[in-house]
């Protein structure tokens, strides 16, 4: 299998106590680990301690390492995650655990590591972090990890900056020559002009800043574009459920690889001095989609906390009830390609989704990336539609074999 003139020179000079990957998405690093991980496991088979494997939570190292491991060198090599959080490899018993949360750092004290992994390592919680500093106490204990970049003011690029005895390398993109020309062009117009365009196509950390949907108005259609709901093949109802604060309902329909919000609702028992209850917006839901013409039930998106109103739609038999995808990093990331490609597009008519785009901005959070949460609930109901429906899923470049693997 062929290495890239960056994953060589770190099989060459990542001998420190941290060693670190640092950049791009796609750009190698990740692949590199999976030959790093064999060789400093069976280099301490005899020496005292544990082998941990440490990403945001056991289903990530399951994706991200032990599953392209295992094809690998094959299930006798890489075994699975079992009880006491335990995989063997190559021999050794491996305790993968999840760092995203404080909660995890009971399960290492007291512990003496020789040898740590780190999966996504900028999305661990700090706590975690800490301790794995102190647990890391052989003379032949080391790390390897690898990370996208996020803000500057993350508490892991201080870290990496003045951290003793320590690899740094950084990668662009660019640095995957096994990546065909196409799909980095692809990426690369994707994020053109967002702050992901910074971390994951330079590999640089960036300051998210402004409006979050910079692109907003060129998804919005002209007015005289026409009215293609008497061609649309498919439907979707998203919701951001609110009883003081605002409820926002869009109406999506598909026509020909393009998603286009056509209608939309939007109600604010502030604003209005009069609360709505679940009965209230589910006869309001009946009203708003009554010309919806579907062979079963409209899939309906909603805000997985309202619970109540969940079991109210249930009820009616009119709606097909999918809990959204929350996770809103990744849903603004993968919204912001969706609108940047053209892959969903806004009716002139929906105001209050305009109203909310252009004021819809980021919040200077001490390193982590979170937009300012007044006037969201449009765009909330948006992100629950893309992440849900992956209508932004990134593509792979299938006709290179290393693809999948060179993350």
């Amino acid at each position: 299998m062929p290495f890239s003139r960056k994953q060589r020179e770190y099989f060459d000079h990542a001998d420190k106590r941290w060693n670190f990957k640092v950049g791009a998405t796609r750009s190698g690093k990740t692949y590199a680990d999976y030959f790093m991980i064999m060789k400093r496991i069976r280099a301490r088979m005899d020496k005292a301690g544990l082998v941990v494997i440490l990403g945001v939570s056991q289903a990530t190292i399951e994706r991200n390492v032990l599953a392209p491991m295992r094809e690998m060198y094959g299930e006798r090599c890489i075994g699975r995650i079992g009880p006491g959080n335990r995989c063997n490899m190559f021999g050794e018993k491996v305790y993968c655990l999840g760092a995203e949360k404080r909660n995890q750092v009971a399960k290492l004290r007291g512990t003496s590591i020789k040898y740590a992994y780190g999966d996504e390592v900028a999305e661990w919680s700090q706590e975690v972090f800490e301790l794995l500093k102190s647990r890391l106490d052989r003379e032949y204990s080391c790390f390897d990890g690898s990370l996208n970049p996020k803000s500057p003011t993350h508490w892991l690029k201080g870290f990496l900056e003045n951290a003793d005895n320590a690899y740094v390398q950084h990668y662009t993109i660019f640095d995957n020559p096994f990546l065909p020309r196409s799909f980095v062009d692809d990426l690369c117009r994707e994020y053109a002009g967002t702050v992901y365009y910074k971390r994951y196509i330079l590999g640089e950390w960036a300051l998210a800043e402004g409006l979050v949907y910079p692109m907003y108005l060129d998804a919005v259609l002209p007015t005289d574009f026409g009215d293609l709901r008497d061609e649309f093949k498919d439907y979707v109802l998203s919701i951001d459920y609110g009883t003081l604060n605002a409820f926002s309902a869009e109406l999506w329909g598909y026509h020909e690889g393009v998603w286009y919000l056509f209608d939309e609702y939007y109600y604010s028992g502030r604003d209005s001095g009069d609360q709505k209850t679940d009965e209230d917006y589910g006869n309001d839901m009946d009203e708003f989609t009554k010309d919806i013409k579907t062979n079963g039930k409209i899939r309906t998106i909603v805000d997985p906390s309202a619970a109540s109103f969940i079991t109210l739609l249930q009820k009616r038999g009119r709606y097909k009830v999918l809990k959204a995808d929350n996770a809103v990093e990744d849903g603004i990331r993968e919204t912001a390609t969706a609108l940047k490609t053209g892959r969903i597009k806004v009716y002139p008519t929906c105001k209050a989704w305009q109203r909310e785009a252009a004021g819809y901005v980021w919040e200077d959070s001490e390193g982590a990336d979170k937009p300012v949460k007044i006037n969201d609930h449009a765009m909330d109901a948006m992100r629950y539609f893309v992440k849900t429906m992956r209508i932004a899923k990134p593509k792979r470049a299938n006709n290179n074999p290393y693809t999948v693997m060179y993350a």
